[in-house]
């Protein structure tokens, strides 16, 4: 059946497109002073898409790949050092990339 193979090339676009979309956060961060706005709406659909009940593995390596890749890349731009971890600000996306951790765990646990 074609099942399997359509949910790993599902799987290896969510990779894809969380990594761009991580690298496209670098870039606002580095050009934009307003990058915190670009971060927190992605962070509210991420929340807002878990509150709707469409939480799956897709969607947890989308926004987690987003999350680790722009906020790493972001600290090492020197105006902005740490203060993606410490902002009270960009707290919320950060808490919305925890919960979706431990979605996961349970969804494995399962």
């Amino acid at each position: 059946g074609g099942g399997r193979g359509d949910d790993e090339g599902a799987l290896g676009y969510s990779w894809t497109f969380g990594i761009l979309a991580g690298l496209s956060y670098f870039y606002l961060a580095a050009s934009w002073g307003g990058y915190i706005f670009g971060l927190n709406l992605v962070g509210l659909h991420a929340a807002a898409l878990v509150a709707a009940g469409r939480f799956n593995v897709r969607l947890y390596l989308s926004y987690t790949l987003f999350y680790v890749t722009g906020t790493a890349l972001a600290i090492r731009v020197p105006v902005i050092g740490t203060s993606p971890l410490k902002s009270l600000e960009q707290l919320g996306p950060g808490v919305v990339c925890g919960v979706y951790q431990l979605l996961m765990a349970a969804e494995c646990a399962r």
